[in-house]
């Protein structure tokens, strides 16, 4: 095989590889909202927050109000995040999450006593 036969090959190589390095990454989701969120009977305006998030994550969770939040990473890699954060019924905050070089966006929630099955009272902070 010549040397321009050579060049030739590598170079159509590199072309067809070339679009694949180019092509856009999905980014990386927010976590949903929290699934569990209660207040701490024992330190009042204290509420623990929890969630789902990516495996191994950094989980942010931040309260507007306050300016004021927690960060956790999932060490056990269990795909589950839960912080405490000083807040009041109806405080409007977010979470998002952090993986490798990846962010997400955030996903916004109300803080009120909830469980799995929903808020304890849907219309608390109407």
């Amino acid at each position: 095989m010549g040397r321009r036969s050579l060049f030739r090959l590598f170079a159509a190589a590199f072309l067809v590889a070339l679009p694949g390095c180019l092509s856009p990454t999905l980014p990386l989701p927010p976590p949903e909202a929290p699934d569990t969120i209660s207040p701490q009977a024992a330190t009042p305006g204290m509420w623990t927050i929890s969630g789902s998030c990516l495996q191994g994550a950094i989980v942010i969770v931040f309260n507007e109000r306050t300016g004021a939040g927690s960060v956790v990473e999932d060490r056990d890699g269990d795909g589950r995040y839960e912080v405490t954060i000083e807040a009041e019924v109806c405080d409007l905050a977010w979470v998002a999450q952090d993986l490798g070089e990846d962010e997400s966006a955030r996903a916004t929630f109300v803080v009120q006593e909830r469980t799995p099955s929903g808020p304890i009272d849907p219309s608390a902070c109407k």
